[in-house]
């Protein structure tokens, strides 16, 4: 299983609806996968044939209650880990959906959680609440853990070598936001965000010497807080079919909001949905990240957590500036059971200016949706992706984006 650094990314699948990679198909010569330099590589076959024994058997449930108007949907993913970094094990993600009264979209509910057999363990939980006929948005996630993790160090050089050293991560994180409709279907507001994290590793067996972190940021904390912009013009926010979703945010951190570290932050991202026939659906998405010079290595731009760019491990590529243009087809095949194909470009770079798309990273893959609410529309999902010299696993609650 592979983890991002920082707790935040940890909270995205109860905020955002998506699930991170938690399994990771190496290129081997080994029919089992089993090529393990510095402990990085899943058993793909043992790992791949659970998740599908196990996701068959999900419990995609929908309860609706006969009161009219408040409707509620579970939705739990249980998904198998198998990793020798951390260890055998297991994930559990549940989701509620439900209606308040008020609320012109349903609220969601999540919880998360996991455990191996080599102690790396999580809890997560987060809320979406939309108020007063949507004129306000509030979302909360909060993330608490120890973690086994491989670090490659930071930039596109250091993924390509494809060399890692292992840490040890233990810490929480947490966030929250609240927007408010200021325009038709344009929200903005204030984001605050915690991260607080610990991190050891063996300095005596560092392969390169830029896998050395700096000793301020093996115990620190980083506090940021900032501007965030929704603009939204989705049918449906879990299985849209047309509409626009653009977000922002401008974070900073200081030492005065309680942090170890002065540096910021940048995130753009838009989405568009387009029919495609009868009832298929076209999307497409592009995403900026920078973060500035001082940020700690657990909190600049990375591939393979978010949505952004599927196919790579999450860590492998991170550095201070990062892009990612995909597309994504999406078509129902028959009962509750659908269909994606997906591909998309990226790459990062120590600033803007210095992305090329001479060293891009290519991305495509498939993925198989089985809608376990119907009454709002979410899908419980698996996607195979492959990236330039490795490929990736994703199971989900909802869509990548």
């Amino acid at each position: 299983m592979r983890h991002q650094a920082s707790l935040d990314r940890l909270t995205c699948f109860l905020g955002g609806g998506g699930f991170h990679p938690i399994v990771h198909i190496p290129p081997s010569p080994n029919p089992l996968g089993m090529h393990t330099p510095a402990g990085r590589h899943l058993r793909t076959l043992p790992a791949i044939i659970a998740a599908l024994a196990v996701t068959g058997a999900a419990h995609a449930q929908e309860k609706q209650p006969k009161e009219a108007g408040r409707a509620f949907s579970f939705v739990v993913l249980p998904i198998p880990i198998s990793s020798p970094a951390a260890g055998n094990g297991l994930a559990v993600a549940a989701v509620a959906l439900y209606r308040v009264e008020g609320a012109e979209r349903p609220w969601a509910t999540g919880l998360g959680a996991l455990k191996t057999d080599t102690s790396s363990w999580a809890l997560a939980a987060g809320q979406k609440a939309y108020l007063a006929d949507d004129r306000f948005r509030l979302t909360a996630a909060a993330a608490v853990g120890e973690f086994h993790i491989d670090y490659y160090g930071i930039g596109q050089g250091s993924g390509d070598r494809d060399r890692s050293i292992p840490i040890t991560e233990k810490g929480q994180g947490g966030v929250v936001s609240g927007l408010w409709r200021t325009a038709p279907n344009l929200y903005l507001g204030l984001e605050y965000r915690l991260i607080d994290l610990r991190t050891s590793l063996d300095l005596s067996q560092l392969p390169f010497p830029d896998l050395a972190i700096p000793q301020i940021e093996l115990r620190s904390r980083s506090s940021l807080l900032g501007l965030a912009g929704e603009y939204d013009t989705r049918d449906n926010e879990y299985q849209p079919q047309r509409g626009v979703y653009a977000t922002g945010k401008w974070m900073w951190a200081h030492r005065r909001l309680g942090g170890d570290f002065n540096y910021t932050r940048v995130e753009f991202g838009g989405n568009a949905y387009l029919p495609a026939g009868k009832s298929g659906v076209f999307a497409v998405r592009s995403a900026v990240c920078s973060a500035s010079q001082r940020a700690p290595f657990y909190d600049i731009c990375s591939f393979g957590s978010g949505a952004d760019l599927r196919g790579y491990v999450a860590g492998r590529y991170l550095d201070r500036a990062l892009y990612a243009v995909q597309a994504e087809y999406r078509r129902p095949l028959f009962w509750r059971l659908g269909g994606v194909a997906f591909a998309g470009v990226g790459g990062v770079a120590p600033s803007f200016g210095k992305l090329s798309l001479d060293n891009a990273l290519p991305a495509a893959g498939v993925g198989l949706r089985f809608q376990a609410s119907k009454k709002y529309k979410v899908n419980a999902g698996i996607d195979y992706a492959r990236g330039k010299d490795s490929g990736a696993v994703y199971f989900r609650i909802g869509e990548a984006f």
